[in-house]
């Protein structure tokens, strides 16, 4: 995102996120395999105001809690100078992905 330029859960090349983290986290062999995702951006952000940020909206608050998600995947980047949806501003994008396969 940081280095396309772009904020959201579909891919500039219009692919879903699902997509996107099925390359990492693959679904073959298994009979069932779902994901979610959370991200959050700002100019100044951090862990404790991105957790805040996500337990106010009540789909990113769900998945946070959902019981059904076995693993977890989370990174933060910070850019300097961010394309496109960022503006040329400083940025800190938190991506949080949850999965569960059995």
């Amino acid at each position: 995102m940081a280095r396309d330029g772009y904020f959201g859960h579909e891919s500039p090349d219009g692919s879903s996120f699902d997509r996107r983290i099925g390359r990492y986290y693959p679904s073959s062999g298994r009979s069932f395999w779902s994901v979610g995702e959370n991200i959050v951006w700002s100019l100044r952000l951090g862990a404790v105001m991105a957790l805040r940020l996500w337990l106010r909206s009540p789909v990113h608050r769900e998945n946070l809690f959902g019981a059904s998600w076995r693993e977890i995947g989370i990174a933060a980047v910070r850019v300097a100078s961010g394309a496109g949806t960022y503006g040329g501003a400083r940025a800190t994008i938190i991506t949080a992905d949850f999965g569960v396969r059995r």
